[in-house]
């Protein structure tokens, strides 16, 4: 091989193969985001992790769970209810277009906070009308409180407009929770699905 092709070959393949490394560099590097730049996108990381502790609910399929069904994999937790008129479907469709952007996404939990109404069934119907793998967690007031404590999320009834109906107000961050169980932060409103997606790739 004449030696000026065989110098150009080399030159154009070590041209190719850093084109290849910037490219790739840069990929990685866009989805690392700094704790600022999380921030920006609404996620508030706690400076420790927290460990919870065992709490006592009942999923959309009538079985019992615990601190178990929040482990071996990453948790996106909104409590919310079914009867709520606009922010719960509104924050349900973000998460749906939210895990549809993820590849291994988390698991979607949306915990009851009208535990009075809203029964296995109907939080299944409920959640799952957005995306069929979400999952509805519902029970006691007390156990409800017991969860909804450790994440810091508050909720109270409120008079409806109507004689003897009521709303419930409610904490609208999507707590963030790791594979082990460990509270590790919240995403505060309002909610944009890309941002969901860029957080959980960047902390996971």
């Amino acid at each position: 091989m004449d030696k000026g092709i065989r110098n150009t070959l080399f030159w154009t393949l070590g041209f190719v193969a850093l084109v290849l490394i910037l490219f790739v560099s840069s990929f990685v590097g866009s989805r690392q985001l700094t704790e600022e730049q999380l921030r920006e996108l609404g996620y508030f990381n706690l400076p420790e992790a927290q460990a919870l502790e065992e709490f006592s609910l009942v999923n959309s399929e009538g079985n019992e769970v615990g601190l178990e069904s929040l482990k071996g994999q990453w948790s996106l937790l909104f409590f919310g209810f079914t009867h709520c008129p606009d922010v719960c479907p509104t924050t349900l469709s973000v998460l749906n277009r939210a895990v549809n952007q993820m590849d291994n996404s988390p698991q979607v939990v949306m915990v009851s906070v009208d535990p009075d109404r809203d029964t296995p069934e109907l939080m299944g119907q409920y959640v799952q009308g957005f995306n069929p793998n979400f999952v509805g967690y519902t029970g006691t007031f007390d156990e409800t409180v017991n969860l909804a404590d450790q994440v810091n999320i508050g909720f109270a009834k409120m008079p409806g407009d109507e004689p003897g109906t009521y709303l419930v107000e409610h904490s609208t961050s999507i707590v963030v929770v790791d594979d082990k169980a460990n509270y590790k932060g919240f995403i505060k409103p309002p909610h944009q699905s890309e941002d969901i997606a860029s957080i959980v790739t960047a902390i996971r």
